[in-house]
């Protein structure tokens, strides 16, 4: 078995240095024989070998194939929760106002005094919750006549999406619902997407170079070698 392993590892050499497989084998034997009494064993052992690495060769390339079908299947899933995501975020400001003219709020817009538990109430919901301020601001005045804010010093990542409310009665009053919304799942999923889409190319890419590599090395040398 010792010699045996010897004998694999000196044809390896020589194939490496641009012997044919079989050049490299007689090379080898004659380093330790000057006949070819053990070439049989040689190449039962050689054979063996072979496939041992042609396994962990095919092993190691469908790694990287794996971890692109994974990718793929998780990047579609992102995709389709992300832009789920974005169209909540965008008709956030019209489902508000449906909930607001369901509970009668419209017809007494201009008397936040009287609705302003019912509003808070309304933005309790889970389907709001990314909403952290709201103003509501008559046509005719400047500053906004109700405000509402969750306290969360929500600066950053806000998306600003404002909608009327109703229309103008005879008096010409009318009023507009501007709301903040925390903008911050939308931009997370789609980084994790990108995330995912790089390591997907980079993975096919790897599977293909790998591949190719493997099918057209004229079966000379092997990617992997076992010492």
């Amino acid at each position: 078995e010792e010699l045996r392993g010897h004998l694999v590892t000196s044809t390896n050499e020589f194939i490496s240095k641009g012997y044919s497989e079989e050049d490299a084998q007689h090379e080898a034997i004659n380093q330790f024989d000057d006949g070819t009494d053990m070439l049989k064993d040689l190449h039962k052992a050689l054979n063996e070998s072979k496939k041992d690495n042609e396994k962990l060769n095919k092993k190691f390339i469908n790694i990287f194939r794996n971890i692109f079908i994974l990718s793929l299947i998780v990047g579609l899933a992102t995709m389709v929760y992300a832009d789920r995501l974005v169209d909540k975020v965008e008709y956030l400001a019209y489902d508000l106002r449906g909930k607001l003219y369901k509970a009668g709020i419209e017809d007494r817009i201009d008397k936040p005094e009287t609705y302003k538990k019912q509003f808070e109430n309304i933005l309790k919901d889970k389907e709001f919750k990314y909403i952290r301020f709201a103003n509501i601001t008559l046509a005719s005045e400047e500053k906004p006549i109700y405000r509402y804010s969750d306290n969360s010093n929500q600066t950053k990542s806000m998306a600003m999406r404002g909608v009327s409310l109703g229309i103008p009665d005879k008096n010409g009053r009318s009023a507009q619902l501007d709301l903040g919304i925390d903008y911050r799942p939308v931009l997370r999923a789609g980084s994790f997407f990108n995330g995912v889409f790089y390591v997907g190319v980079l993975s096919l890419i790897i599977y293909i170079v790998l591949l190719v590599r493997y099918k057209f090395k004229l079966k000379k040398t092997l990617i992997y070698k076992k010492a």
